[in-house]
């Protein structure tokens, strides 16, 4: 089988990697989506973790920590995208004055593009 260049081309633009919807950052890491969604790459475009979407882009840090997503449960990273809490609940709020609220057996109710939680267990976790 023979390919003709323009579709040469489209084979290599296919298998080309994600093109980064911002610049890379200082830690060498950048935002890119791919079939399942938003996710940070590190410079060798492989996949650093998944934000929190919020306000339809990543979720903002807060006292230094931003959420995010692995295996459908949620914890905080730090800028440099070292897991300060792994992903162990189901939804967990940004901290604030040194503390989050972080819920167990939730579930999110849809009001419209908006969504409210109820989490049957809370707990507080402590920023370390």
């Amino acid at each position: 089988m023979r390919l003709l260049p323009a579709m040469g081309a489209l084979a290599l633009l296919l298998h080309a990697p994600a093109a980064p919807a911002q610049d890379f950052d200082r830690h060498g890491h950048a935002l890119v989506r791919d079939a399942q969604g938003w996710v940070y790459i590190d410079r060798a475009h492989r996949p650093v973790l998944r934000p929190f979407i919020y306000d339809n882009g990543p979720d903002y840090y807060e006292e230094g920590l931003a959420r995010f997503v692995e295996h459908g449960r949620m914890g905080f990273h730090d800028e440099a995208f070292n897991i300060v809490i792994p992903a162990e609940y189901d939804f967990v709020f940004p901290f604030q004055g040194g503390k989050a609220r972080a819920g167990m057996d939730c579930r999110v109710q849809r009001h419209g593009e908006h969504g409210s939680v109820s989490c049957r267990r809370w707990t507080t976790l402590t920023r370390p």
